[in-house]
């Protein structure tokens, strides 16, 4: 629920319906030990992150399926919906969440394009490989009062909805990439060859340019240093004239 001085804008009523471990060309990309899964939804921005995920269930065939519904608070502010598909991760006895893969959504053009059903494609931890796809229905109520009356309308019809993803690679706590790792993505997908298929690394420039701004810190730090440790040069020492003034 909203905390005082926080102000919403409306629910997101998100139902989860499955999800394929399968890319485009019926590729299976989840690995082998990933037999358990849930969704977790996190909407981000804002004066706080607003959090839910569904039960866990079994994974058959390279495939979940869930039939449940999610409700989530869209508070002033809010950015971007985060699909996180997880798996339970056991350290001794403590227990965490591992981040199979994700996805995200920026909040307004869900907002603009609601009702949606649609399979999202999803995206591996880290470097952002293949992830497979997760097919969930969002609607956006203004009041908790028409939640059931949104249940009553039936399921969304499926939309022609090609967001622009927010992120498409994820840390394994599900967190985003740092800027400087978008910037080295960006870099090495705008040098892809166009032959052959294969991926040609083009000239580092990003690179290039930190480790000269780094070098320039480190020279101008230098250069201060030594003027502190140099010795004062002599000043003239002035007499008092004795002589006869003409």
């Amino acid at each position: 629920m909203a905390e005082r001085g926080e102000k919403v804008r409306g629910y997101l009523v998100i139902s989860a319906r499955e999800a394929s471990g399968k890319n485009k060309e019926e590729k299976v990309v989840w690995e082998p030990n990933f037999v358990e899964g849930f969704v977790k939804v996190e909407i981000r921005g804002g004066p706080r992150n607003v959090k839910v995920q569904s039960a866990p269930k079994r994974v058959l065939a390279n495939s979940l399926s869930w039939d449940e519904r999610l409700t989530l608070e869209v508070l002033e502010g809010a950015t971007e919906l985060r699909l996180m598909l997880c798996r339970e991760k056991r350290t001794g006895t403590r227990v965490g969440t591992s981040v199979i893969a994700a996805c995200g959504i920026f909040v307004n053009d869900i907002l603009d394009a609601v009702p949606i059903d649609k399979y999202f494609e999803l995206f591996k931890p880290g470097a952002g490989g293949e992830g497979g796809y997760i097919r969930i229905s969002i609607n956006f109520v203004k009041d908790l009062k028409d939640l059931d009356k949104s249940a009553e309308n039936g399921k969304p019809q499926p939309r022609a909805f090609q967001p622009q993803l927010s992120f498409q690679g994820y840390g394994a706590d599900g967190s985003g990439q740092s800027p400087l790792d978008r910037a080295a993505a960006a870099t090495d997908r705008g040098t892809q060859g166009k032959g052959g298929g294969k991926k040609k690394r083009g000239f580092p420039y990003f690179k290039l340019l930190v480790a000269a701004a780094l070098a320039a810190a480190a020279a101008k730090v230098y250069q201060d240093k030594k003027a502190a440790e140099a010795p004062a040069e002599p000043q003239p020492v002035v007499l008092p004239f004795k002589g006869k003034r003409r």
